[in-house]
């Protein structure tokens, strides 16, 4: 396995800069209106303090989106057969090889998630206040993220990523379309969509039920690092078929 690791980062050295360039070019803009003027930064700060949550959110979100998308890049740069097949010829050479994906995806975004906490605290030092938090933001994210690879990567593997986006997004489209058909013409009476909207409204109203929220926080990434393990089972099942079509 480590060895398949220096590979993937040894091959993947370039991207890994360009997300860490882009990571703090995505979490550094919201200093530009600073450094224009430090005096009315701060007062427009003062004055609307939801502009400024909405910069540091929009600041993570954007960083996590990148990152994603570098993410599914780590894959393609092995779609070649005389690479496959040695891999297949190794012992548990489909698992390491796999596994190792798995690892960079995760390292990748630990990486997004500490670039992000580490601007927040910069930018707090150099603005010389408070700003927003959003510790609790990027952990969801970082679960997010791996939740979206989890589902996504086996279809890229499957199908290669020539073809995966493309057949990912079908599946997508086509369940889309049933809901929304079913939606228009089928039977919703088993539906109580009154109780779902009470324990929404609910949920809304104690999150800051800090024991609650936890406990929330808890089973969704217990329930995301499950859906990893069990997507990585199935990429290494469908690896073979993956490699059927590869260009070379």
């Amino acid at each position: 396995m480590l060895g398949f690791l220096y590979k993937d980062l040894k091959v993947c050295k370039g991207t890994f800069i360009a997300l860490l360039i882009a990571l703090m070019i995505s979490n550094g803009f919201i200093l530009l209106p600073y450094f224009a003027g430090a005096e009315e930064f701060t007062d427009t700060m003062n004055d609307s303090p939801q502009f400024w949550v909405m910069m540091c959110i929009f600041a993570v979100g954007i960083s996590f989106y990148v990152g994603g998308m570098l993410q599914e890049s780590l894959i393609s740069v092995d779609e070649r057969k005389k690479w496959a097949y040695f891999v297949v010829s190794t012992e548990d050479g489909i698992k390491r090889e796999v596994g190792s994906k798995y690892i960079m995806m995760i390292l990748y975004s630990m990486m997004t998630a500490f670039v992000c906490v580490f601007m927040n605290a910069l930018t707090s030092d150099i603005v010389g206040g408070d700003v927003p938090p959003t510790t609790g933001l990027i952990m969801v994210l970082f679960f997010v993220q791996l939740m979206l690879r989890a589902i996504s990567v086996p279809f890229i593997i499957a199908f290669s990523s020539k073809y995966g986006n493309t057949v990912r997004l079908s599946i997508f489209i086509a369940v889309m379309a049933s809901a929304v058909v079913y939606g228009l013409f089928g039977d919703l009476s088993w539906i109580d969509l009154e109780s779902i909207w009470d324990k929404a409204f609910h949920l809304l109203k104690n999150m800051n039920d800090s024991t609650g929220l936890i406990w929330g926080q808890i089973v969704f990434f217990s329930a995301v690092a499950v859906l990893y393990y069990l997507s990585y089972r199935i990429s290494c099942k469908f690896y073979l078929k993956g490699v059927e079509h590869y260009d070379k």
